[in-house]
């Protein structure tokens, strides 16, 4: 099956920090996991580039769920460093 012809999955990016939560209602359609989680780290890449990870500050994860509530992935972001996957 061509990539153009699968079936799009959506997935949901919410960032935390154990006490607060910014949850993602609107989420990105993707064919998988590793295309949701490019998509991901390019969004925490221009965040870096622009200062708003600086404004989080350490301590925040982003859980990546699917349409059914599930975890697919969590990881740490490290305002500059590279990221640890769960």
């Amino acid at each position: 099956m061509s990539e153009e012809n699968r079936v799009q999955e959506r997935f949901y990016f919410d960032l935390t920090d154990g006490c607060t939560a910014w949850n993602d209602d609107e989420g990105i359609e993707a064919p998988d996991l590793d295309h949701a989680l490019a998509q991901a780290f390019l969004a925490l890449k221009e965040m870096r580039q622009t200062g708003e990870l600086d404004q989080l500050g350490e301590g925040w994860q982003m859980i990546v769920r699917d349409e059914a509530d599930v975890v697919r992935q969590s990881f740490v972001i490290h305002v500059r460093q590279t990221y640890v996957t769960h």
